[in-house]
């Protein structure tokens, strides 16, 4: 072979394994990606971290990366990564934004905007990035600025609700209340949704003591946003300004229920109880209280006013001591104190702590020191709060700063977590799939308690011809340990080399299959199914799973087919997905007709044409799966849903609670919007 041959056969090579190079690049950043969409942050870095190996100097991998670790709460992690995308790519507009939040979220805030800044130079009428930059400037009470970010945002889009919002915070924060009140107004007009801007207006006029004003407030706003407990907490002590005890109770009762760890609705309860002379279940809620944290000393003070009623003069004693020795200059404390000696008979001792007491309220409000604790309704329930005029005995309300603060809205969307919208949305139950991981517990019989039963994939595991137990589920964990994602990485490798030795079986490409589909690469999912499907063209699993990986494709790309919510019409969705969907649809009624008795091909059916707005045939899909699996909560929550957007309220009132009685609480919150 001459040297020019040589050459010429060496340059062919060297382009082919280049060729190769890019395929896997391009590919393992589309995985990342899918990955990344199904809030799989570990298994995205994964991809990533692949991508910047082989090729270092690219700037989308950081990127990608950066997100992933924001949203695994690595601000540090994710700052570093922007910032690695920046110096290979400094026109990257979501690099700064990603930097910025990132940024934020580890207090650096004036650093924050100095990227919000650099993402504004690319964009420089972006919405999000203005309201952002603004929010960050009034976090860093650069006031001024950003008065004049919210102005020039408002200027461009006037009827943006929520740039309404942050300028009412930033007004609040300046102490112009009328301001505040006037956006607070106008965000109403224009979104009259806005639970943030009923939450606000609330807390204004809570502040001006226009009770029953806040209270309608407050109502609009729990009925926006139903899962907030503290807006019901906040509700009850409106209530109870007013003298609505019982609705005050009702309230607390519902919170402490949701919420059996929540202290300060305990605490307020027990006060509750106590002012209706029902002391024996106060001090049970003080007591609770208490067991979570031994150092409220407001819950001890009022334990003990409570107990000196009960004639518990020892215990009483011993919890009045522990806030008197915290506090030594606590007027109330002693007057306390010098009531229960009174009850205990000690004269003496009563005369002196009321001696004390006389003198520590006589003194001039400036030579109160700052371990005086005289905690506001606001307060929080540690006892610092230095207000001299309040009570310890004081219903508290809660911080809702995350129900009254601005919440974000990033341009690029798929920076998720905390951002994502907080108002509660009713969501049909996700499609089920097969797959070696569940988010579930062990009931009775072994099974998870997300488990269904499919004789074909119980068939499967008997036979022990896979190296996992399959489940079949809609309820699926992310990966939180990098060795369970090397594992099935490792699983694919060892089933090529087996498929490479000759005479793969149909297994073994689905078994490949099934770890591409945890690792999110679909393609190469499909593309093994199709192999076993040759093999074995009445594997009615494979058929199933297939149907599976094409849904997870275009749920990725965000097709609207994945939202029941969308204005689309059928026809332009159908426009978008129809090949997609068409294959989806086929692949279903494929393994239905192998396996009449698989409920979960049945209830993916149902679920895909109730995504595509085919009510009625939905409603006959998941009618077969419940005659099959009458306890799939999930059937009976989406033909529940299925019949109400037909407007069968009677079928879809049936159908939801039966739904609920199984498990799926969310049905609860459904069937309360349905009865308004």
């Amino acid at each position: 072979m001459t040297s020019k041959r040589l050459s010429s056969l060496l340059l062919i090579i060297v382009s082919a394994l280049c060729a190769s190079a890019q395929i896997n690049i391009e590919r393992a950043l589309n995985v990342g990606r899918n990955a990344l969409f199904f809030d799989d942050y570990v298994l995205a870095i994964q991809y990533f971290n692949q991508v910047i190996e082989l090729k270092p100097r690219m700037a989308e991998p950081y990127l990608l990366r950066a997100i992933a670790k924001y949203n695994l709460d690595d601000f540090n992690g994710a700052e570093t990564d922007a910032s690695a995308a920046l110096d290979r790519n400094p026109f990257l507009p979501d690099a700064w934004e990603v930097r910025a939040v990132a940024r934020q979220n580890l207090g650096k805030t004036e650093e924050a905007i100095g990227d919000y800044r650099g993402a504004l130079r690319q964009l420089p009428l972006n919405i999000h990035l203005l309201f952002n930059m603004a929010i960050a400037q009034n976090e860093a009470e650069l006031y001024a600025d950003a008065d004049s970010t919210f102005a020039v945002l408002l200027k461009e889009y006037p009827r943006f609700d929520n740039g309404y919002v942050g300028r009412a915070q930033l007004n609040l924060e300046r102490g112009d209340t009328a301001a505040a009140t006037a956006d607070l107004t106008r965000a109403l007009e224009i979104n009259p949704s806005s639970g943030q801007a009923h939450v606000l207006r609330s807390m204004i006029s809570y502040n001006s003591g226009d009770y029953q004003t806040a209270l309608a407030d407050m109502e609009e706003a729990i009925r926006l946003q139903p899962s907030h407990t503290a807006l019901r907490i906040n509700r009850a002590v409106l209530r109870y300004n007013l003298d609505d005890l019982n609705g005050a109770l009702a309230d607390f009762n519902y919170v402490i229920e949701a919420d059996p760890l929540n202290s300060v609705a305990l605490f307020n309860r027990a006060l509750l109880r106590a002012e209706l002379n029902d002391n024996d279940r106060a001090v049970a809620d003080l007591n609770r209280v208490i067991s979570m944290n031994p150092n409220d000393l407001r819950a001890r003070y009022n334990r003990a006013a409570i107990l000196a009623e009960k004639r518990d003069i020892e215990g009483a004693l011993a919890d009045v001591n522990a806030v008197i020795d915290a506090y030594p200059t606590m007027e109330s404390a002693y007057g306390l104190r010098s009531h229960i000696y009174s009850l205990a008979g000690d004269n003496r001792k009563a005369r002196a702590d009321a001696n004390r007491s006389m003198q520590l309220a006589q003194r001039p409000v400036n030579d109160k020191n700052d371990n005086t604790p005289q905690p506001t309704a606001g307060g929080d329930s540690d006892g610092n709060d230095n207000n001299t005029s309040a009570r310890f005995d004081t219903l508290l309300t809660i911080n809702t700063d995350s129900e009254t603060e601005p919440q974000q809205k990033f341009n690029n969307g798929s920076i998720r977590g905390r951002v994502q919208d907080r108002d509660v949305k009713v969501e049909i139950q996700p499609i089920y799939t097969l797959s070696y991981y569940v988010a579930g517990t062990a009931n009775d019989n072994g099974m998870l308690d997300s488990d269904v039963y499919v004789r074909e994939v119980a068939d499967i595991n008997d036979s022990r011809s896979l190296r996992f137990v399959i489940h079949v589920t809609n309820s699926l964990p992310s990966f939180t340990r990098s060795e369970d994602i090397d594992r099935h990485f490792e699983s694919i490798r060892n089933y090529g080399s087996a498929i490479a030795a000759g005479s793969p079986r149909a297994i073994d490409y689905f078994g490949r299959a099934m770890d591409h589909v945890t690792v999110h690469n679909y393609d190469a999912a499909i593309a093994d199914l199709d192999k076993a499907l040759e093999l074995t063209p009445d594997f009615a699993s494979a058929w199933f799973l297939r149907s599976v990986a094409r849904y997870r494709i275009i749920e990725a790309k965000r097709g609207e087919v994945t939202d029941i919510t969308s204005d689309s019409t059928e026809q332009e969705i159908a426009a978008r997905n129809r090949l997609a969907i068409d294959q989806m649809l086929a692949d279903l009624d494929k393994a239905i007709q192998i396996s009449p008795r698989m409920a979960p091909a049945w209830f993916n059916r149902g679920t895909i044409l109730l995504m595509m707005k085919d009510y009625d045939g939905a409603i006959d899909a998941f009618t077969r799966a419940i005659e099959i699996e009458p306890d799939m909560a999930a059937a009976w929550f989406n033909r529940g849903y299925a019949h109400y957007s037909l407007g069968n309220r009677d079928a879809a009132t049936t159908d939801i609670s039966r739904a609920g009685q199984l498990g799926i609480l969310s049905g609860y919150n459904l069937l309360k919007r349905m009865a308004r």
